[in-house]
């Protein structure tokens, strides 16, 4: 029998690297029965020694993840070199040879017992699992070695290896008496699930390297045989009801014989072609784990499927195949079944569909962009092909799952007609990767998967097919698609390959919209963080002793203005000083010139400080960048405050030019007439605007209101300083025209607080401004989420308050984009439609199409 050097080693790799993530796995799902056994305890001794042992692999499992595969193949080669086909064939097969002396037993001591109780117990509970798939790789591993009959001995990866490598690793690692046989007990169950996973794709590669396992000799034995029935399934092994004697027997189990007792050979076949069979295995495999995937095909099955294939050549190109029944839709009324008045003005993937734009996996796509399988014909070809070529179970009914799935994506009204019919076209390269690895759907992180989920994903950020940015997206996706419709699928390595090359593309493509996001949101987040410290200092301030008697419009200004001054100078200064620029003892100076009755008493203080007060304040205004019109009416005050001891100079410089000698100011405060000025209008602060309050959202200066997408907003007096212009953003969304409002009843209304509350950093919207629909992004919020932010194509920042929003969606102007696991919401309508079959008209199952 031919020698299979190279597949056998490739194999023996293989099973070293696919033990490092079933190992995880296992760690995982053994840490969380531990936590649950400890919740479940009664007993404190042993919750605490559960908790030790829980937590203990959560500490060695990233070592134990690196060292378990490179332990295991340093078993694996070194069993390979000794157990050679030669080696083996001259080895004794008979009982007789297992013969004990006397000398063949030595005294163990009781540990040494008990590390062998241990490891059968892990072996026990491993070998029931992987049983039957166990013996097809014995028969595939004994070929690749140049073996014409079946010797499990000489299978390297044999789960007796597993459970040593592990056992020995376990006993190297310190621990507590007791908490190895508790990591030992826990991991064993999972790790015979990972094995049965393991050893299907090392069976599915070297069946598609070409090697024929070694047969199984049968025993010249008195056996009854049952035959396939007409069920679909079969037992070919014999029935053995008592072995004949032989001066040299050799173990037999039902009929068959091998070099190692206990050894069971494939013993049943199937045939998915029939419905009735074909429904119990798809929800087999789909919802059970797939008990039977190892199953052989049957003779029928292979008969079906080349009529399937004759068919299939003989009809033309432009018609769907024969054979073929089209899925069932997720809903009609994508399929223009229903009119929509509003078709001008919704998003692209909202206008009602009609025929064009039905996408699934008998759909005709175009040959420009998807080559030859842009034909239904070429994809169905393709199909049945691998379908002829499989030889189990399970490779059949990961085929069909991918054909479900990608006809559940193809049908997703969330996506773009282009990017369905992308899924569609990557319809070939999946199915040749389930030949490989019928079960890859089940793995979120699996290549094959992460490529449909990611290509879905990124397309989020389109709402219509239109416009170069879309373009250059599509013809990434589809160079990488039609490349991986040229290779061969041997594992996950070209997806993961193509997967890297998106990922590459788009983060090139995103690196400046990248920058300039960051660049905006570090804005928002300033603000927020100086209106955070404004609020704090304007509290600070409102405790203050020497607020008595002062005006309210000057403590709205310092609880206002000068506190977010106060706050914008700390953020900004690089020496981290306690009052950068002495803004804060000015609000001393500040109250003491605004009381009368202490200025008149030292008017010449007054007169000093008046100039460098004035212009300290406009520095600290200039600095925060604020609009000096939002200021006049505290200004204004300040001068009519100040006025009395300002006419008093005016009335020295008249005197002293009349008279030789100067005289004092304070002579002149009592000589001077008594001429009240108006003050009617400047009255002190009550007790409520002593009181800080903290602004209701960040305030943004005029500029950092234009880089955040506020158009034409313009604060006016001091009233608005402490928050944002209400509505002000909704002078750039321009309302739909009132043949396009939304109708909807009251009672289908959103929720404009539920969607608020749904909306993340990262979630997608659709935003109608300037009279179309744009596709935006969550970029920021503020804390008490009365600030948002959105950024569209181009960088194209947008910034709304919670009222504004909230407007928006009671108008349907602003609507939230489902953008959940485009594959998992696929796999569960493919879940449900497995558990919820259509009955025929006499009462029986349908089953869907196999093309």
């Amino acid at each position: 029998m031919t020698l299979h050097t190279e597949v056998f080693s490739r194999c023996l790799r293989e099973a070293s690297e696919a033990s490092q993530p079933a190992l995880e796995r296992c760690v995982d799902h053994a840490v969380a029965a531990l936590q649950v056994a400890e919740t479940q305890s009664m007993k404190a001794a042993e919750r605490d020694e559960l908790g030790l042992a829980w937590r203990g692999l959560l500490q060695h499992k990233e070592s134990w993840c690196r060292q378990y595969p490179a332990d295991l193949l340093r078993v694996f080669q070194r069993k390979a070199s000794g157990l050679t086909p030669s080696a083996v064939a001259s080895r004794p097969a008979t009982v007789q040879s297992l013969a004990f002396t006397a000398d063949t037993f030595s005294l163990v001591d009781d540990s040494q017992v008990e590390d062998g109780i241990e490891s059968s117990r892990l072996l026990q509970q491993m070998l029931p699992v992987v049983e039957q798939s166990l013996t097809e790789l014995d028969a595939l591993m004994s070929a690749a070695q140049g073996l014409a009959n079946v010797n499990p001995a000489i299978n390297p990866v044999r789960p007796q290896v597993y459970a040593q490598v592990l056992r020995d690793m376990i006993d190297r690692t310190p621990a507590q008496a007791g908490i190895s046989a508790l990591w030992l007990k826990h991991l064993a169950e999972p790790l015979g699930r990972e094995l049965q996973r393991v050893y299907e794709r090392l069976i599915n590669s070297l069946e598609l390297s070409r090697v024929q396992a070694a047969s199984y000799r049968v025993l010249p034995t008195p056996a009854s045989t049952r035959s396939i029935g007409n069920s679909g399934f079969g037992d070919l092994a014999a029935d053995k009801p008592a072995a004949q004697h032989s001066p040299a027997p050799v173990p037999v189990v039902r009929g068959y014989a091998s070099e190692e007792p206990g050894t069971r050979p494939p013993s049943y076949v199937a045939d998915p072609s029939r419905d009735d069979v074909r429904d119990e295995l798809f929800q087999d495999f789909l919802l059970r784990g797939g008990g039977k995937a190892s199953h052989r095909l049957a003779p029928s099955y292979y008969a079906t499927v080349d009529e399937e294939l004759a068919a299939l050549k003989a009809s033309p190109d432009s018609v769907p195949a024969a054979l073929t029944r089209r899925l069932p839709a997720e809903d009609d009324s994508y399929h223009g079944t229903r009119s929509d008045p509003r078709r001008h003005t919704l998003p692209a993937t909202e206008t009602p569909a009609g025929p064009a734009h039905i996408v699934d996996v008998l759909s005709q796509l175009s040959s420009q962009v998807w080559g030859s399988y842009g034909r239904a014909r070429e994809r169905a070809l393709v199909r049945t092909q691998l379908k002829k070529d499989a030889t189990h179970v399970g490779q059949v009914m990961g085929m069909e799952v991918v054909r479900q799935l990608v006809n559940q994506v193809a049908q997703d009204p969330r996506l773009l007609a282009p990017v369905r019919e992308a899924i569609v076209a990557l319809e070939p390269s999946l199915l040749r990767l389930a030949m490989v690895d019928p079960r890859f759907f089940s793995e979120e992180q699996h290549p094959g998967r992460r490529l449909m989920e990611r290509v879905a994903q990124r397309s989020f950020k389109f709402n219509d097919e239109s416009g170069a940015p879309f373009e250059a997206f599509f013809e990434s996706v589809s160079q990488v698609v039609n490349a991986l419709n040229t290779r061969q699928i041997d594992n996950a390595r070209p997806f993961e390959e193509a997967l890297n090359t998106l990922e590459n593309r788009w983060q090139s493509q995103d690196r400046q919209e990248q920058a300039q996001r960051k660049a905006i949101r570090q804005n928002m987040q300033f603000a927020e963080e100086r209106q955070t410290q404004a609020d704090q200092i304007a509290y600070d301030m409102s405790l203050r002793a020497d607020l008595e008697h002062v005006p309210g419009v000057v403590l709205d200004f310092l609880f206002g203005p000068w506190a977010l001054v106060i706050a914008h100078a700390r953020l900004t200064d690089q020496l981290r000083q306690v009052d950068p620029q002495g803004y804060g003892s000015l609000v001393t100076d500040l109250l003491w010139s605004v009381k009368r009755e202490v200025t008149l008493k030292r008017p010449a203080k007054l007169i000093e400080m008046i100039p460098g007060l004035l212009a300290r304040l406009h520095d600290g205004l200039d600095s925060l960048g604020l609009d000096p019109r939002e200021t006049e009416a505290f200004f204004r005050s300040m001068e009519k405050l100040h006025r009395p001891v300002l006419k008093l100079r005016r009335v020295r410089s008249r005197r002293d030019a009349a008279e030789s000698e100067p005289a004092p100011l304070e002579v002149m405060v009592e000589e001077a007439p008594a001429q009240e000025p108006d003050l009617s209008d400047i009255l002190p602060a009550t007790a409520e605007q002593r009181k800080a309050k903290a602004a209701g959202q960040p305030w943004l200066a005029p500029q950092e209101l234009d880089d955040a997408g506020f158009e034409d907003t313009m604060a006016s007096g001091p009233a608005a300083l402490d928050a944002l212009p209400q509505d002000s953003d909704m002078a750039a969304l321009e309302p739909l025209p009132d043949d396009a409002q939304d109708t909807c009843a009251p009672d289908e209304m959103p929720d404009p607080e539920q969607v608020l509350r749904s909306l993340r950093e990262g979630s997608w919207v659709d935003l109608y401004s300037r009279r179309r629909w744009l596709r935006a992004q969550l970029i920021w919020a503020s804390t008490r989420n009365t600030l948002f932010m959105f950024v569209s194509h181009g960088g194209r920042p947008h910034s709304m308050t919670k009222r504004s929003c909230e407007r928006l969606i009671m108008e349907g102007l602003l609507r939230r984009v489902d953008t959940g696991g485009v594959v998992d919401q696929a796999l569960d309508a493919v879940i449900a439609q497995s558990d919820t079959a259509p009955e025929t008209s006499d009462g029986q199952t349908a089953a869907s199409p196999d093309t």
